[in-house]
């Protein structure tokens, strides 16, 4: 008779739930314009590079051209959390979810982006509504 435990007896299962950033940012596959795309391109080169301020004027440049694309909404978002601004990162995602239409993947995400912003504001109910709602999709 084995003494040693099963392995599922010995593992938690990890819950996204009890971590504080538990969304990793999706990537856009929807196809761009040639002009958005050199501007996402030039976007996603300036944070790279840590300039958060040109990329995100490229983004609001690119949201200019093509208003309707909740891609763009939610990178613009992910931007302003990485500027340490929770709220407009939150108000963006939502205006990103309300344009994805059918798309369940981007509007999952753009509602785990929410939870973290409303985290990073101390809102941990609204977080955790956020994460519900994430869990719907």
């Amino acid at each position: 008779m084995s003494t040693i435990p099963a392995p599922s007896e010995t593992q938690e299962p990890s819950s996204p739930s009890s971590e504080l950033s538990p969304f990793e940012p999706m990537e856009a596959t929807v196809p761009l314009s040639p002009a958005v795309g050199a501007l996402v391109s030039a976007a996603n080169q300036n944070s790279k590079a840590g300039d958060l301020d040109s990329a995100t004027a490229s983004m609001e440049r690119a949201i200019r051209i093509e208003p309707r694309n909740a891609n763009l909404f939610y990178k613009l978002a992910l931007l302003r959390l990485k500027q340490d601004k929770p709220r407009l990162a939150e108000d963006l995602a939502k205006k990103s979810a309300l344009l994805a239409a059918s798309d369940n993947t981007l509007k999952k995400h753009c509602w785990l982006l929410i939870a973290h912003a409303r985290e990073l504001q101390q809102d941990f109910a609204g977080a955790k509504e956020a994460r519900a709602k994430a869990d719907g999709f």
